[in-house]
C-alpha cells in the first residue's frame, strides 16, 4: 500500500540495517557482557573462597573487597571497575548498532549510571575512609542498572517475537529493586528470609544475569532489523 507521499518511507519509519558493520558491533557488545559477567562470578567466588567464613547469604558483596579483610582485594575490586566498563561499553555499541530511539536514550543513559557506580565501588572499597562514596556508588548502581534492564524489558515488550525476554527483563529488573529496597531496609526483613548478602545478590545478579541473556539474544538476532530489538521508534500505523 503507498503512503500518499509518493511511496516514499515516512520520516519516523523504522530503518532496516543489514550490515556487516552493524553484526559485528552486536557480536562485539554481546561477547563484552558474556566475558564481563563471567568474569565477575567468577572472580566473586574464588576470591570468597579465601575469605574464612564468609557466606553468600549474610556478607556483602563488597567484603570481598576490602583489602584488610580480603587477601584478593584487588581482584574483586578490579572485578567491579572491569563489570562496571563493560557493561556501559557494551550498551552504547547495542544503541549504536540499533536505530535510536527515545527508549533507548534512556537505556543508555542508565547503563552509563550503572558503570560508573561500578566503578566507584570498585575504587573506593568497603569500610575505608571514604566508606560514604562506596556505598553511594553501590546505591546508584543497583538503581540505574535495574531500571536499565526494565528499560529494555518495556522496549522488547512491544515486539511479539521478543516478548518473552521482555517479560523476562522485567520481571528480573523488578526483583533486582525488591532485593535493593530490602537491602536498605537493614534488617527488618533479613531475619526472617534471607541475610543482606543474599538480597544484595538478588539486585546484582539481576542485572547481571540479565547482561547473559541479552548477549545471546543480541548473538541470535544480530541479523534481524535493528526495530526488532525495542529500542528503536515504534512504527505509526
Amino acid at each position: 500500500m503507498r503512503s500518499g507521499n509518493g511511496g516514499k518511507r515516512p520520516p519516523w519509519h523504522p530503518v532496516v540495517v543489514r550490515t556487516p558493520t552493524g553484526s559485528a558491533i552486536l557480536r562485539g557488545a554481546a561477547a563484552l557482557w558474556i566475558v564481563a559477567g563471567v568474569f565477575y562470578l567468577m572472580t566473586e567466588f574464588v576470591v570468597a573462597q579465601q575469605v574464612p567464613g564468609y557466606s553468600y547469604s549474610a556478607d556483602y558483596i563488597s567484603d570481598l573487597g576490602r583489602p584488610l579483610q580480603s587477601p584478593m582485594a584487588a581482584w574483586m575490586n578490579g572485578a567491579f571497575i572491569a563489570q562496571g566498563v563493560a557493561f556501559a561499553v557494551a550498551s552504547a555499541l547495542v544503541v549504536t548498532a540499533l536505530r535510536t530511539g527515545r527508549g533507548a536514550v534512556v537505556f543508555l543513559g542508565l547503563a552509563l549510571i550503572y558503570g560508573a557506580g561500578s566503578v566507584v565501588v570498585g575504587v573506593f572499597p568497603s569500610g575505608g575512609a571514604a566508606a560514604h562514596v562506596h556505598v553511594a556508588g553501590a546505591t546508584a548502581a543497583i538503581v540505574a542498572g535495574n531500571l536499565a534492564v526494565i528499560t529494555a524489558g518495556v522496549g522488547l515488550l512491544r515486539r511479539r517475537r521478543f516478548r518473552a525476554m521482555g517479560s523476562v527483563s522485567v520481571a528480573l529488573g523488578a526483583a533486582g529493586l525488591i532485593g535493593g529496597g530490602v537491602l536498605l531496609c537493614g534488617s527488618v526483613f533479613d531475619t526472617l528470609v534471607f541475610g543482606d548478602g543474599a538480597w544484595e545478590r538478588a539486585a546484582i545478579y539481576s542485572i547481571i544475569g540479565w547482561q547473559l541473556l541479552a548477549a545471546v539474544a543480541a548473538s541470535v538476532r544480530r541479523r534481524q532489523c535493528p526495530a526488532d530489538w525495542g529500542l528503536a521508534p515504534t512504527a505509526r500505523p
